[in-house]
């Protein structure tokens, strides 16, 4: 009986740690997404060019305005408050955070594909007990 209580508990682990990875790695994959979209941005070649950009203000509000890339850009570090930083250290920096945001997205899915064949395995042998369960009482 207490075997019984052991599986279904890392049954209800593995389902957990499933789901919440899940949730995690999207969290993750819209985070470099958007430092992906800030790094285009400040690539870009035709931003300094044209006239006029739509600027996202956030929860799908756009307004008409011209970006200027004179050397320095502002950055939020937190709490409403902004540094200004050479967009090319702003570069830098956003190519590495997409790098670390890559390499724990990787790290999550690894763990994530284990725990998916553990579960598997698990549910497998029960399915395989419970057959043999069947045919033994036949």
């Amino acid at each position: 009986m207490e075997n019984n209580n052991q599986i279904e508990q890392e049954i209800e682990f593995l389902e957990s740690f499933i789901n919440a990875s899940e949730k995690q790695i999207t969290i993750l994959t819209q985070g470099m997404e958007d430092y992906g979209k800030a790094l285009a941005i400040l690539q870009s070649k035709e931003i300094d060019q044209a006239s006029e950009t739509l600027i996202s203000l956030g929860g799908g509000v756009f307004s008409k305005g011209r970006i200027e890339k004179n050397g320095s850009v502002l950055v939020a570090i937190g709490s409403d408050v902004f540094i200004e930083e050479e967009s090319s250290s702003t570069e830098l920096r956003l190519r590495s955070l997409i790098d670390e945001v890559r390499s724990s997205i990787d790290n999550l899915n690894k763990q994530r594909a284990d725990a998916v064949r553990r579960y598997q395995a698990i549910i497998s042998a029960i399915n395989n007990s419970r057959k043999e369960q069947d045919v033994t009482k036949r």
